[in-house]
């Protein structure tokens, strides 16, 4: 075994070698299996030669160990030298084995690939992240090694429930047991640095014959805590170091929360309860999940990001490879991509014929003269597809909620409503300029044809809706199906 062990690892490592990417599969085999084989080996040997001592020893027979060097023995040498460079052959390869195997559960790809059918939402979505060159452990794990172990120990959890078959489809979020976003998210994004203000466009569609446009710039009062900025405030004020915010959720997903507690650098400490709730929860007594407000509370998806079909369809028409010359092609592409199927393989099908049944159907004309077009909104709308929805694992935007912003998700709105109230009456701030000033909008793509005021717009609704924006939240009418 311990030859065959050796040979094995011997051939496998030069394959490793010689591969290019990586494949955890082959780094399992070679440097977890083969030296386990190694291992197993060395153990039945001393294992049995255990076994042929007392064997001996109950027969009567006397067996010693006698320990001695004679170096005056040729044939002594020669087996001492056998014996001390196998064994450092046999360091070596642990060694290197244990380094690489160490280095394979801590890989991306090992996360990613390894469980293949459970992880591949998450590794599908990462890779198409702005934390696509962050590797896995550095947030779910993060430095030292209390969390390390606590992690391997919870895999062989997950372990288990991959061979029963036993995991949850979707796999349950959020993660209850995650490291503390100050152990991870700040080793790269500290408080210190949060500051300024960062401009964002966002041009929408309607589904509308005609996918008229309409954009929007904002921007967006980041804020922070930086001396060399010395106003304090913006959104990232819940996150300066001295500011505090505890608060109590009464669902698992962290949506309805019953109250908030918030301590300024001061030490002025408010609290707020949600008057639509019906607990007797209170600080002191609380009665869900309290929870020290960080990081993940807002960006709950930095690095899983699923995508709506209107924002993907959005960003499609923006850069043209969804032609916004094709008649409702938005809704159409909207029913595409949010209608049920029992797997992707179905799910392609459906999408690959039903632009081109609809044009052929209801615009002959445009099924003649755009078959280009048809051909390059369909293969787009495949590839969202296949980036955004997972039937098999009952994972898409449907079931990953996103809290940032609070357009189609509460998201902000789960604290900053009229309803969480203290004691004097008075809610959190929820006015449109707290975070944000919108600085153009207007029905159009183009920057130039914009309403532009640097100092801020009031908001114009894209449909005459009169004054309701102003007392409905944005979710009573947009929904993450249809958007915007």
């Amino acid at each position: 075994m311990v030859i065959a062990g050796g040979f094995l690892f011997t051939v496998l490592l030069i394959l490793d070698l010689s591969t290019a990417g990586e494949n955890p599969y082959l780094e399992i085999v070679t440097f977890i299996a083969a030296p386990a084989i190694v291992v197993l080996g060395l153990m039945l040997f001393g294992l049995s030669a255990w076994l042929q001592v007392r064997a001996a020893r109950r027969a009567g027979q006397s067996v010693r160990f006698n320990l001695r060097i004679d170096m005056s023995d040729p044939t002594y040498v020669k087996s001492l030298w056998m014996f001390l460079g196998l064994s450092a052959v046999l360091l070596v390869i642990a060694g290197y084995s244990g380094t690489r195997a160490f280095e394979t559960m801590e890989s991306v790809a090992f996360c990613g690939e390894a469980c293949h059918a459970v992880m591949e939402p998450q590794y599908v979505t990462y890779h198409n992240s702005p934390h696509a060159r962050v590797t896995c452990v550095d947030c779910h794990i993060g430095p030292g090694a209390s969390f390390w172990v606590r992690s391997k120990i919870d895999g062989m959890r997950q372990l288990v429930a991959v061979a029963r078959d036993s995991y949850d489809r979707p796999i349950p979020t959020p993660v209850h047991n995650l490291r503390p976003a100050q152990a991870t998210c700040e080793g790269c994004h500290w408080p210190q640095q949060f500051y300024g203000s960062k401009l964002l466009q966002r041009t929408y569609y309607r589904s509308d014959e005609a996918n008229s446009p309409w954009s929007i710039q904002l921007l967006v009062q980041i804020g922070g805590d930086n001396p060399r900025v010395p106003a304090e405030g913006g959104i990232h004020w819940h996150m300066l170091g001295e500011n505090t915010i505890e608060y109590e959720a009464a669902d698992a997903k962290r949506q309805t929360i019953n109250w908030v507690k918030s301590t300024s650098r001061t030490g002025e400490t408010t609290i707020y309860r949600n008057q639509d709730v019906d607990t007797d929860s209170s600080p002191e007594a609380p009665g869900g999940e309290v929870r020290h407000f960080d990081c993940m509370d807002c960006h709950n998806r930095p690095s899983h990001i699923f995508l709506p079909p209107a924002v993907s369809i959005n960003l499609a028409m923006r850069a043209r490879t969804i032609s916004p010359e094709l008649p409702y092609v938005r809704r159409v592409g909207l029913d595409l991509l949010n209608d049920e199927y029992a797997d992707r393989e179905e799910a392609q099908h459906a999408i690959a014929t039903g632009l081109h049944e609809y044009y052929k159907s209801e615009y002959p004309e445009v099924a003649a003269t755009h078959k280009q077009d048809i051909e390059l909104a369909t293969d787009t709308l495949s590839q969202i597809y296949s980036e955004n929805f997972f039937p098999e694992m009952k994972t898409d935007y449907r079931a990953r909620e996103t809290n940032l912003s609070h357009f189609v998700n509460n998201g902000c709105f789960r604290c900053h409503n009229e309803s969480m109230v203290d004691d004097q009456g008075r809610s959190p701030a929820s006015t449109c300029n707290t975070c944000h000033l919108i600085v153009a909008q207007g029905p159009s793509e183009s920057v130039a044809d914009l309403e532009t005021d640097l100092s801020g717009l009031e908001f114009e609704h894209p449909e005459d809706i009169d004054e309701a924006w102003r007392e409905e939240k944005c979710t009573e009418c947009h929904t993450p199906e249809d958007g915007y």
